[in-house]
């Protein structure tokens, strides 16, 4: 009885119904606007890349790709489609490392902008931090420490940055927690997915990472590193200084170890003799002075990545932003963990689910 009510009088009163709907459609419109879908905060994770800002590049960006492991693509793929951005900051360069000199078709790898992101290709002689130098030497003027005479154009001028960001393609991220993406861009803060690093680097800390391992001595773990100017200038100079060799941390050492000892741990030992602090995410070692001996022994000297290598646990993503992503069986859990985080996110985006 009541909805042929409601019919008749909608036939009678045909402009107020539709006035009425118009109003509806329009307020229902002005709430979706003012509330994002959790889609639409998944797709900004980022943070700042649709505000429409171009921000001057005061980061050097320098990640080194080897498709040496199976999962190598698939890592350098989600940085770039997670973090890479036009006018956010940085400007990137990837060094891709060719297997047998073997020059690598750039039209298979993960398209980059074009303003401020570039593929160069090097043997696969050098491991990162040797491929690094190569870098400083071939393509960069403005060295704090040595004169460079770059056969390009238009080298790339060090003096410029403010930060230094080294990284390599053994390590899948950035993750950030949904609840922590939305409360950002609620706040409309000027985050950056790269800021939870550099907003830790002050006048006391100058170098930064996901992890710190006291593996020989604590030192940040170098498959992601922060630094400015300063912490620069430390880690480029000559000499033995740290414990490194006459040829510094930016040579090409011939193995792995040889990395570890006179390159890896050196650029902690520098920072650290010269009176400044090292860093990380972990929330195991906030506030905590490596610079005293009796910080020397943390984790019982174990390497933290490795499965349950901190105190029984494993590494969280959503704690250290990257975490190692390669074939080796002592890096599963977290591995794992970050391509199921991953699945998560593409599955919110590929549905296409909204905000209750």
């Amino acid at each position: 009885m009541f909805l042929y009510q409601l019919i008749e009088w909608s036939k009678r009163n045909k402009a107020k119904v539709i006035i009425f709907i118009t109003i509806i459609v329009f307020l229902i419109c002005r709430y979706e606007e003012r509330i994002p879908s959790i889609t639409n905060q998944i797709n900004q994770h980022i943070f700042a890349d649709n505000r429409n800002v171009s921000k001057p590049s005061e980061i050097l960006l320098i990640y080194v790709y080897a498709n040496t492991h199976s999962y190598a693509y698939g890592n350098l793929k989600y940085f770039i489609e997670e973090a890479v951005r036009e006018n956010d900051g940085i400007d990137y360069y990837f060094i891709l490392q060719q297997i047998e000199k073997k020059p690598i078709n750039e039209s298979t790898m993960p398209p980059i902008p074009k303003s401020n992101a570039f593929y160069l290709q090097h043997e696969n002689k050098c491991f990162d931090y040797g491929t690094i130098g190569w870098f400083f030497d071939t393509y960069t003027i403005g060295h704090p420490w040595k004169q460079t005479s770059p056969a390009i154009a238009n080298p790339v001028n060090l003096r410029k940055y403010k930060y230094f960001i080294f990284m390599n393609s053994s390590i899948r991220g950035p993750f950030f927690p949904p609840y922590f993406i939305h409360l950002v861009l609620k706040a409309n803060l000027n985050y950056y997915w790269y800021s939870v690093f550099t907003r830790r680097i002050n006048s006391k800390i100058k170098l930064v990472g996901c992890t710190i391992s006291c593996e020989a001595v604590p030192h940040v773990q170098s498959y992601f590193l922060v630094t400015d100017s300063t912490g620069f200038s430390l880690i480029s100079k000559p000499g033995t200084s740290g414990g490194t060799t006459k040829d510094g941390i930016f040579h090409c050492y011939p193995t792995k170890d040889h990395v570890s000892i006179y390159s890896e741990i050196p650029m902690s030992n520098r920072i650290i003799e010269a009176g400044y602090m090292i860093d990380c995410l972990l929330t195991k070692y906030q506030t905590i002075d490596f610079t005293k001996p009796n910080n020397r022994f943390c984790n019982a000297n174990f390497n933290p990545y490795k499965d349950r290598g901190l105190q029984n646990t494993s590494l969280e993503p959503y704690e250290v932003v990257f975490v190692k992503s390669n074939d080796l069986v002592f890096l599963k859990d977290a591995r794992d963990r970050a391509r199921l985080y991953q699945k998560w996110m593409e599955d919110i985006r590929s549905l296409n689910r909204t905000s209750l």
